[in-house]
Order: structure tokens, then sequence, then C-alpha cells
């Protein structure tokens, strides 16, 4: 066979794997590539295209990352000797790492990103200047992912930086707006919010710029960072407990800005493609449901609550599905290369699921509250180690709140104070703490008040409140701890803390159920001061 007669059969075989693959024949589309592989007639960038092409296929559709990794490590010996293709080295070397990820070699995974940024600061710096530069980010940025994964937090931070250092060294506003989104996201790791919302405010500051652009029609890239930033937003304030700025509403139909804003920017968004690694389009628009569900359940429009609840399990439901994944699967029953991805989702079908038991626990519809925390024990039992402690503690703290929704007490106390010694520090252990706490009060016995004192003070949460606390953690103290002290005979000073409570819960956090127990509780101690306490903030 001729040399023109070799190339017109391995374009015959790309044009079919294309078809295949276009088709779901997964299998078809591996042989035609593997085919064109063991052809002499490509030339070494060509062969090095293609294997990279095989394997992400088989990353993709297939288990067989050794396979995959092979093809990879061909393609790099083929490029050695080629002095231009810089995209296409960095592109290999990424994918290499990928590989290592799949496997879960964190220090081989790093080496293949540290080659990738040798090879974009060894090439021509005017060649391929824009792609350049963006392969530097994309490698600092996953060195980061690693640390963040080992908990090394301080080493992700310097490569964070780097990252942001590269994007202004290119002056690059969307991959500048990219490093600090996922700055954003890991001092929301480390519970830094202060840190986090300084960085949002520079972020404000560049889609401002951006907006004054000359553009015909709204970009899918800035439209999409956008959005993630405004849901990082929305998540950094949560945390805070600023639930009243996030209740704000304009427009002549009264409606909330927040919401609006994030469900116009899903508008856009809609069908287009992510330009760059986050989330898939339907759990961006489950979480944005989520989010807005959230904001509005503290101020009882539970019917808006769960309209949006069920919008983000129906967008969920259909992304895990999109995904193969089912209660019927196993862990063990997972591709390595989709672990990741998969607990993404189902993270967020807990969180849903979790709101949506928290609305039905305040309306005491306990038929409804019962079946979904059986859907959240089945997600944790078939998902024990992609959900984590923290999940399964939230399942433990809302099987607290339904046994006090049925008057159990001290069956509530229990799950709360198993959560409060398992989680040392943070927001799951201080609620957890003031839970524990108005559960014992309620049983009316005696011990259980020392026991309720101990465990807010274990917490920081009785004597000299921490005033850096976010205002949920601080309005929770502040409720428990004063209906400790009026229990002890201290009732200035807990109808005082009392009253702080009040304040934070109308001011703050805008939850009308609190602002409502509070002010029914202090006017029911004044009439009645030596009645116990039964009520529950759930």
């Amino acid at each position: 066979m001729g040399q023109a007669d070799g190339g017109a059969a391995v374009e015959a075989l790309c044009i079919l794997a294309k078809s295949f693959l276009a088709s779901g024949q997964t299998s078809q589309a591996v042989k035609c590539l593997e085919a064109v592989c063991r052809s002499s007639a490509p030339m070494p960038v060509a062969a090095a295209k293609t294997r990279l092409w095989l394997a992400q296929v088989l990353l993709q559709h297939t288990q067989n990352i050794p396979e995959a990794t092979h093809h990879l490590q061909k393609a790099q010996f083929l490029l050695k000797n080629v002095h231009a293709c810089q995209s296409l080295k960095c592109e290999v070397l990424s994918e290499l790492g990928r590989c290592q990820r799949y496997l879960a070699r964190p220090k081989l995974e790093i080496q293949q990103y540290e080659r990738g940024i040798q090879v974009c600061i060894s090439g021509n710096p005017s060649s391929e200047k824009d792609a350049r530069a963006q392969w530097l980010v994309h490698f600092a940025l996953r060195i980061m992912d690693v640390h963040v994964a080992d908990a090394k937090f301080h080493i992700a931070h310097q490569w964070a930086n780097q990252a942001l250092q590269y994007a202004q060294e290119a002056c690059n506003p969307a991959s500048q707006v990219l490093v600090l989104l996922a700055q954003i996201q890991l001092h929301m790791l480390s519970q830094q919010t202060a840190a986090a919302l300084e960085l949002l405010s520079s972020c404000s500051s560049l889609f401002r710029e951006q907006a004054q652009q000359p553009h015909p029609h709204p970009q899918p890239l800035w439209s999409q960072l956008q959005l993630q930033f405004c849901i990082l937003r929305v998540l950094v304030m949560l945390m805070e407990g600023r639930y009243v700025e996030l209740m704000a509403t304009g427009g002549s139909q009264n409606v909330n800005t927040t919401i609006s804003e994030m469900e116009q920017l899903v508008e856009q968004i809609q069908g287009a493609q992510w330009q760059y690694a986050w989330l898939p389009t339907g759990a961006v628009q489950a979480l944005v449901c989520w989010l807005a569900a959230t904001i509005l359940r503290p101020p009882g429009r539970f019917p808006q609550a769960m309209s949006y609840f069920c919008r983000g399990q129906q967008a969920i439901d259909e992304e895990l599905k999109r995904h193969h994944i089912g209660m019927q699967a196993t862990e063990a029953d997972l591709p390595l290369q989709a672990v990741c991805h998969y607990h993404c989702l189902l993270f967020i079908k807990f969180l849903i699921v979790e709101g949506a038991i928290l609305v039905h626990l305040t309306q005491l519809d306990l038929a409804k509250a019962q079946r979904d925390l059986g859907v959240l024990l089945d997600m944790c039992t078939t998902y024990p180690t992609l959900l984590g402690h923290p999940l399964h503690a939230s399942t433990l703290m809302l099987i607290g709140h339904y046994a006090m929704a049925v008057g159990d007490a001290k069956a509530a106390a229990a799950k709360f104070m198993a959560v409060a010694k398992s989680t040392p520090s943070g927001h799951q252990a201080c609620l957890a703490a003031v839970s524990a706490a108005l559960a014992l009060l309620a049983t009316g016995k005696a011990e259980d008040l020392s026991k309720a004192a101990d465990l807010l003070q274990h917490q920081q949460l009785f004597r000299g409140l921490d005033a850096s606390l976010p205002y949920p953690e601080r309005c929770g103290g502040l409720f428990a701890s004063a209906t400790v002290l009026i229990r002890q005979g201290q009732e200035q000073e807990g109808k005082l803390r009392m009253t702080k409570a009040l304040k934070y819960a109308h001011s703050h956090l805008g939850n009308h159920q609190l602002v409502a127990q509070v002010s029914v509780y202090v006017l029911y101690t004044s009439a009645v001061p030596s009645k116990p306490f039964l009520l529950l903030v759930a």
C-alpha cells in the first residue's frame, strides 16, 4: 500500500471512529483508533494526537486506565523531539495527571503537572501565548487541588497564588476570575469567610470591567463564571448567617433579587457546554434551586421553598441518571475516574433532601419527613465513604430533630450528643451542642440541666460567647445558654441573652419561626417561670 493509500486509510478510520462515537459504539471506535496507531502512515505529531484521542475515549467510556496511560506515554515519547506543539504536549501531560489521580497516586499526579509547567516555561514565549498562559494556570490549579484533597491547605494556598500570578502576567481577566473563584472555595473549606468575602469583592471589580467591554452578545464563559461567583457569594453569606441580606427584594413584582440573578444566569447558559472544569449544567441548576429554597425557608415561605426543592431534586436525579448512578449500585461498582464527580452529585442530592426534611419537620408533616429520612439513610448506607462523616452526622442531626418532633427528647439528645462528640469543632459541632442542650432541657430532669450547661461550655457557647462566631451559632448559643440560665434561677441574665438572641434572629437570620419562639418563650417564662421549657428550634 502506497503512502497516499495509507493516509487515506487513516483518514477513513478516523472518520469511522467519530461516527461510532456519535452513535455510542465505543468499542468499535476504539478498534478504529487502535488500527490507526498500528499504522505506519501518521507522522509523529499526527500519531501523538491519535493516541491522545484514544486515551481520552478510554478514560471517558471505559475503566481501562492502564491502557489509556500507555497511549499517553507513547504520545509523550513521539513528541519528545518535536520543538513546537506546546499545547499538545501540555494536553498529554494533563491527561497523564488525570490517570494518576484516578489511580490515587498524588505524587505522580503532581509530577505530571510540574512537567507541564516546565514545558510552558521552556517553550517559545511568543508562540501560543494565550494558550501557554491558560496551561500555566491550569497546572497550578490542578496541583492546588491535589493538596486540597490531602488537606494541605497552606501549600494549596501557595499554588493558588502562583496560578493568580500566571493569570495576571498574561493579562487574562477570565483566568484571573477563575483563579479567584478557586481561592474563594479554598477559603470556604478553611472556614475563612472574611478572606472569601474580600476575594468576592475583587471578583466583582473584574466583572464590572468586563461588563464595560463592547460585546454584541453575552459570552458563555463569562456567564458561567458569573453564575459560579453568585453561587459562592450566597454560600459564603449563608456560612456567616447573613440571611436577611439574601432576602432583599426589588422590582415591580417584589421578587428576590439574589434568586432572580441566579435564575437569569442559568437561563443564559442553558444548553451551553461548560467551558471549564466545575460541575455539570444539571448539577448547577439543582444547586441554584437548593440555594433558592434555603433562602426562602427561614422567613416561612414554605410552598415556594418546596417548589424549588422539588425542581432541584428532579434536576439532580436526571443528572445522576445520565451518569448511570442509582441507589442499587455500591461504591465498589463506581468507575475509578468518576468517583469525585459522583461525590459532587450525591452531595447536592443530599442537601436538597435534607432541606426538604427540615421543611416537613417545621410543618410537622412527619410522614414525609420519615420518607425522606429513609432516602438519606439509604444514601449513607450505599455510599458511606463518598458521603463521609459530615453528611452522616447531618443525618443523625435530622433523626434527632425527628425524635424531638415526636416528643422523644431523650432519644433526640442522644443523637445530638453523638454528633457533638464526634465533631470536635466547627459549625456542625456548635449547632449539635445547642440542639443537644435544648433536648436535654426538654426532658425536665435536674441532672440533664448540668449536662446541657457542660455541652455549651465545651463549645464555648455558654460563658464568654465568641463574638466572631457566625450569626446562626451565636443566636443558637445565646438562646440555649439563656434557657439554661433561666432554669438555674438566673432570670435577669437569661432574659438579657434571650433578647440578644431575638435581635440576631430578627436582624440577621430573618428566621420568623425563631423570632416567634423566643418572643413566646420570654412572655411564657415571665408569666409561668416554674414551667419547664418544651420548645425546640429545628
